[in-house]
């Protein structure tokens, strides 16, 4: 499909807006734009929403929801949502894409934080989620990345020491390597991130804790824990204005049936939960996660990996208050986070799941070997690794700055790869959206039975990829409703109810299979449901007939007796 915006570059907040405006200035009869929440910045945090109006408006259609920017300098995340809409918008007359919006919504978050996204694309430091001061009230003594020698970026400084634990590698001059314990002459070195040192004691250079530790995707109510237990959590759950908006945005929004989370770096697709095992989440719906997992796999390329069983190491410690478990457990919704730019696989390491604990020296050099070879092959100087080059530091005198851009090298792709990674990813979005439920009236059968008296058979199917109540997490909550089918017009009820209850409607994916001798299908619940009335009314009455509930919003459908 065709694009209209070019993708060389990071959008900052202002180019963001001004595309999202120019969407919904000329889309207008599909598309609206409006602000989720406000920052502490005042920036908006804004959210696009898609749909054929003339089929149905936003909320009366099975919804993905997507987003970018929970962590703030994963822009690459923000930039695969803008790839997606340009997607949209520009191939809006493609019979692909106008089935799309006919059955479905897509609702669209670039940047949940936008004001850490704007710090971390304007200045050299890094940012978890915000620029706002926590834990702490103020600095802390210690190590804070600044640029040294002014190319705008905070590489690593190297300083030589006789407490250095590292040497020059005889391998590649630009690589350090672990001293022995038995080397005692020699030149080593101390490396550390290139920066001023805070309270500076003119003999240790410890780095100080980041003043800006908030994490968003550890603010949200499920499993959370305080800073003690869990790093970055907030002072409570949706203490941010910025955490807050999109839960309620989602609180708000039943028919949304599946999320996906926009992250960097590594390469996965990664389906919760996250903070217990898979074998404590009910089976069908983790079988409903690896369903979708296959086809962003086939897509992106990416293994499909459960972030507490396969994606984390066993040593590293349990991650609490995610966004995609509060999706899970709270909302009873899949919320599937892909890590974009897979630079290790590329790079040619053995990437293996669940990852070890940690490599040896050697591993780790040759590892190091292995990216340099594929910068030194793929990038310019300033682009991959920058030779070390002596600096006059303000505090310790002479040291050496130099190698990888970090932030457009392992956290996100250069910018000559960004087009190949956010295309793939917009690919599966397409696939993703077409999995929902898909409700309709299959038939509404009339009879003429007695003068004026009519018998009606209304059957309404399910013929999406997913059940009407998507997860069966979900189903625990009871807010969920059942579905419902409603008879309005000018009638007399004679028999039935104007009104009932439908339960829910299985999915294609309810359809066990097998394919060994033979294929066979084997169906554990209702796909289809039949609601019949015996009603007096005039002949040529309009009747109009209405299926909602579930996730599915609602479907109509008219018949003239």
């Amino acid at each position: 499909m065709k694009q209209t915006y070019v993708y060389d570059h990071y959008y900052r907040y202002q180019e963001i807006t001004d595309i999202l405006n120019d969407y919904a200035a000329k889309n207008s009869d599909i598309a609206t734009l409006s602000s989720i929440g406000t920052t502490d910045e005042g920036r908006s945090i804004w959210l696009m929403e898609i749909t054929d109006k003339t089929t149905g408006d936003y909320a009366d259609k099975p919804a993905l929801y997507i987003e970018g920017n929970i962590h703030a300098g994963e822009v690459t995340g923000c930039m695969t949502v803008m790839f997606l809409l340009d997607t949209i918008f520009t191939n809006r007359d493609t019979e692909e894409v106008k089935k799309i919006l006919s059955k479905y919504t897509i609702y669209a978050v670039p940047r949940v934080s936008p004001d850490g996204s704007e710090y971390f694309l304007t200045t050299e430091d890094t940012v978890r989620s915000v620029p706002k001061m926590y834990p702490y009230d103020t600095e802390m003594p210690g190590l804070y990345r600044k640029d040294l020698d002014g190319d705008g970026v905070a590489r690593l400084m190297r300083v030589k020491s006789k407490f250095g634990v590292w040497k020059i590698s005889d391998k590649d001059p630009r690589l350090m390597t672990k001293r022995a314990p038995d080397e005692t002459d020699g030149e080593f070195y101390n490396v550390y991130d290139e920066g001023i040192i805070n309270e500076f004691d003119g003999i240790n250079i410890v780095d100080a804790p980041a003043k800006y530790g908030n994490d968003f995707n550890r603010n949200y109510p499920v499993g959370w824990e305080t800073e003690d237990k869990q790093r970055g959590a907030g002072k409570y759950p949706l203490a941010n204005p910025e955490t807050k908006a999109n839960a309620d945005f989602l609180l708000s929004h039943p028919n949304v049936c599946f999320v996906i989370d926009m992250h960097t770096a590594g390469g996965q697709n990664l389906y919760t939960p996250g903070y217990k095992s898979a074998k404590q989440a009910i089976k069908e719906d983790i079988d409903l996660f690896k369903a979708m997992g296959k086809m962003a796999e086939e897509e992106n390329g990416y293994p499909v990996l459960n972030v507490f069983d396969e994606y984390m190491p066993a040593s590293a410690p349990v991650t609490y208050g995610g966004f995609d478990d509060f999706c899970h457990f709270v909302l009873g919704i899949p919320a599937m986070t892909i890590e974009c730019w897979d630079l290790p696989v590329r790079a040619g390491l053995d990437v293996k799941y669940p990852p070890k604990g940690s490599l040896s020296d050697a591993e780790q050099e040759e590892d190091a070997l292995k990216y340099l070879k594929w910068a030194d092959e793929n990038l310019s100087k300033e682009e991959g690794f920058k030779d070390w080059t002596k600096v006059e530091h303000p505090q310790l005198g002479e040291v050496e700055v130099g190698g990888y851009n970090v932030k457009f090298f392992r956290q996100n792709p250069p910018s000559k790869f960004l087009h190949q990674e956010v295309e793939k990813h917009t690919k599966f979005a397409l696939r993703a959206v077409k999995a929902l439920p898909n409700v309709n009236f299959e038939s509404i059968d009339v009879k003429n039975i007695a003068e004026n008296v009519y018998k009606i058979e209304a059957v309404v199917g399910n013929s999406g990829y997913m059940s009407t109540y998507i997860f069966k997490e979900g189903l625990k909550n009871k807010s969920l409703k059942p579905l419902k089918v409603e008879m309005l017009g000018n009638y007399e009820l004679v028999q039935g109810k104007a009104e009932e209850e439908i339960g829910h409607l299985q999915g294609l994916s309810g359809i066990k299979t097998v394919n060994g001798l033979a294929p066979y299908s084997r169906q554990s619940a209702e796909l289809c449901k039949k609601v019949t009335w015996i009603v007096k009314a005039e002949k040529g009455t309009e009747l109009k007939f209405v299926c909602s509930g579930g996730r599915i919003g609602k479907t109509e459908a008219v018949v003239t007796l």
